[in-house]
């Protein structure tokens, strides 16, 4: 959605300063939960490969030291004010690892073998938090690009009671949460190729979730 000024011109999104403190709270988030995935599946059966569980500890130790990097380097650019593209281009590295991280854990989760039936209550919580993190880390893709890109990459229903209101955190959530749950946007439209590649990207992980792990889940009972 573009906004318009005074004289009735749009605005387009790349207009919108980013929400720096809460686009950061929301990372601290995606990465709390990437550790959290992170070390459930490391205790599951498919971690008992050796070389399956240094590339999860290599991806974690790297996520760890790039979000570090990232949280220091952002949040000075910001207490000076000299945020420019190289703090955009730190956030975008360190979501394109959470992302590689989230496919390698979504991946692990759904190759896992051999599962007992008492096993059933923590791999549903396992989706649970899979799920809640990749609703999180594509919210934050879609809000960065559709604020630092030139051009409007999402356009969303104009609100009848606020016309003209600038998207909030809620509807970029809202458009993650159903790509994730109805596998594309409802309401909204994607006018940009990096948009319509994030979202595939997601809709890939939201099968993944749904039909392969659920259904394996609900065979445990069989």
């Amino acid at each position: 959605m573009s906004d318009a000024d005074d004289a009735g011109n749009p605005v387009h999104a790349g207009d919108r300063r980013l929400p720096f403190w809460s686009f950061l709270a929301f990372i601290v988030a995606a990465q709390a939960l990437d550790l959290l995935i992170a070390t459930r599946v490391s205790l599951g059966p498919v971690a008992r490969d050796q070389g399956i569980r240094r590339l999860i500890e290599w991806g974690e130790n790297l996520s760890n030291v790039l979000f570090a990097i990232t949280l220091v380097v952002a949040v000075a650019a910001e207490l000076l004010k000299v945020r420019n593209r190289v703090i955009t281009a730190a956030v975008g590295a360190y979501l394109a690892l959470a992302t590689v991280n989230l496919l390698e854990n979504v991946v692990a989760l759904v190759a896992t073998a051999e599962l007992r039936q008492v096993e059933r209550l923590a791999l549903l919580w396992d989706v649970g938090l899979v799920y809640a993190s990749t609703v999180i880390i594509f919210a934050l893709w879609y809000r960065l690009i559709d604020t630092e890109f030139e051009y409007p990459v999402f356009e969303f229903p104009q609100d009848p009671f606020r016309p003209g209101r600038a998207p909030g955190w809620m509807d970029y959530v809202f458009l993650s949460f159903n790509t994730n749950a109805t596998f594309g946007p409802t309401a909204e439209v994607v006018h940009g190729r990096s948009g319509k590649v994030l979202m595939m990207v997601q809709t890939v992980m939201s099968l993944l979730l749904l039909v392969v792990l659920l259904a394996r889940i609900a065979g445990l009972g069989a």
